[in-house]
């Protein structure tokens, strides 16, 4: 039988993220404003964004802190894995969601991580596939359709050295439809 942590391909760009795009920066600084200071470690969110930040926030299989909309919609993703797939939703890890910092790629930039709209899911014992390799975890296979239907876009749609097959964000479409008001 196959195993959530073993590492498969990752399907053709064209096949994952249809209709959805990455979320870009401007969008989030026009959204949401600036997060924080641009470091590479995680540091703590400031200004109006941090009303919007749900703190320890029960999802189910962990708890995470992160935008109100976005840990209410991963509740709602995860809720569906749970009924349709059980294997996947008791075996689901997170590494994180919200971290303000800048792009492992790009200190000029604020990850996404930042506004808490994104997070790191792995499977198994070994951790995450490294950033830039062109495979995935199969239980992120598995979950990739429940968060695009949600509107997450899947890093594993990044090109080059930035495919980050751990990484699930809210897609820029999504932000753009959040209301301005807190949850």
């Amino acid at each position: 039988m196959a195993n959530l942590s073993d590492r498969v391909p990752i399907p053709p760009r064209d096949a994952m993220n249809v209709g959805l795009s990455a979320c870009r920066e401007q969008t989030m600084l026009t959204k949401f404003g600036k997060p924080g200071q641009l470091t590479s470690d995680c540091s703590d969110p400031v200004g109006d964004f941090v009303k919007r930040v749900k703190r320890k926030f029960d999802c189910g299989p962990f708890k995470v802190s992160g935008l109100d909309f976005a840990v209410e919609s991963l509740k709602q993703v995860l809720e569906e894995v749970k009924i349709s797939q059980p294997s996947v939703f008791s075996s689901v890890k997170n590494d994180g969601m919200l971290c303000v910092r800048h792009r492992r790629h790009n200190p000029a930039r604020f990850s996404n991580h930042s506004w808490g709209t994104a997070i790191d899911i792995f499977f198994g014992s070994t951790g995450p596939v490294p950033q830039g390799l062109h495979l995935t975890h199969r239980g992120n296979l598995l979950l990739a359709p429940f968060f695009n239907r949600h509107g997450w876009y899947w890093g594993a749609g990044f090109s080059g050295d930035s495919v980050d097959s751990m990484h699930f964000e809210l897609a820029d479409e999504t932000i753009l439809k959040i209301p301005d008001e807190p949850l």
